[in-house]
């Protein structure tokens, strides 16, 4: 009878205690946030990555409810920082920032990473960066077709910048030159650490053409220092006579940067719902639009169901190409 009693009583305290694991979890998830949050940018400091996570943390107190303080954790085309996220407390105060690089580019062209693209919980994307081609203002080429042409008529004669053979300014080039009927081999890829420092090679002469986010040449290309030959995904405001990849005759090259929000894997649906509602509402605040089209981004905000989609596609478009590259 003893035994029993034990086991009785046993068994109480357990049902209690899982009772009371969803009351705790769901107080939790009211009081949210009641503390900063961590901003992780798995990039570098003054970056692009770096400016668009200090602008989500500028309007973040009015609609997250939380400062949200920026922290660096850059190395490993952006896998330290992604990691970081994946390994912290699933509580909400840990976030990404989330990008092409270190969301699908990364995770698709770098092996044996101890972790899957898709381990985060996707809560938001924020905005677009629209890409583009450019050369230095007195190449001869007038056209994406010019270019084209030379680089079929020249094999070996050409280099082009990119920032590692799994950025996406290489993706994007590997696609471009793929769908001209370009090996790849025939033309020389110069990498460099940095968009600005392709820039600077650009006008040195020391490459002759690159695929970059458009914020990063746009200013030489006002001052006309540089050239643009097509810009993704549409023709742009600041150039309005600059056809897009599509309307030059290559609709599949659109390959462009974006940012987001992401978290740590199992957030729960309240933590996620309110992330979510906030982000949006910040999304639509004027002063924080007019900071990102400043960037030369595009806000264009998605909420966790398409952003994941979205990523999903990108990377499993990625991964093909990866294995197209011989890259397992």
């Amino acid at each position: 009878m003893k035994k029993y009693a034990v086991f009785f009583w046993v068994s109480v305290a357990i049902s209690a205690f899982c009772l009371f694991l969803p009351v705790e979890g769901a107080a939790q998830d009211k009081d949210y946030p009641n503390q900063a949050i961590t901003l992780i940018v798995p990039w570098g400091a003054g970056g692009a990555s770096d400016q668009a996570a200090r602008a989500v943390a500028r309007y973040a107190p009015t609609y997250v409810g939380q400062q949200m303080i920026v922290v660096n954790k850059p190395g490993a085309g952006g896998a330290v920082g992604m990691e970081t996220v994946i390994r912290s407390k699933s509580d909400g105060y840990t976030l990404l920032s989330a990008s092409i690089g270190s969301n699908t580019l990364t995770p698709a062209f770098q092996a044996g990473l101890p972790f899957r693209f898709d381990e985060v919980t996707f809560i938001c994307r924020t905005q677009l960066n629209p890409a583009v081609l450019v050369v230095k203002a007195e190449a001869p080429w007038k056209t994406l077709k010019d270019l084209v042409d030379d680089l079929k008529k020249n094999p070996g004669k050409f280099m082009y910048g990119t920032s590692g053979i799994g950025s996406m300014h290489n993706w994007a080039t590997y696609k471009f030159l793929k769908l001209a009927g370009i090996d790849m081999q025939n033309v020389t890829m110069i990498p460099f650490n940095s968009g600005k420092e392709q820039v600077v090679a650009m006008l040195g002469g020391n490459i002759h053409f690159s695929y970059m986010n458009l914020s990063e040449p746009l200013a030489q290309l006002k001052a006309g220092k540089l050239k643009a030959l097509a810009v993704v995904p549409k023709r742009m405001e600041e150039l309005p006579n600059v056809p897009s990849f599509a309307e030059a005759g290559y609709p599949e090259v659109n390959v462009l940067g974006w940012r987001g929000v992401s978290g740590p894997p199992n957030l729960s649906e309240g933590i996620v719902k309110k992330l979510e509602q906030g982000l949006e509402k910040l999304c639509r605040d004027p002063g924080w639009i007019n900071m990102v089209i400043k960037m030369g981004d595009l806000p264009a905000y998605i909420g966790p169901k398409d952003f994941k989609a979205f990523v999903t596609k990108e990377y499993n478009e990625a991964k093909t190409d990866a294995k197209s590259l011989g890259i397992k």
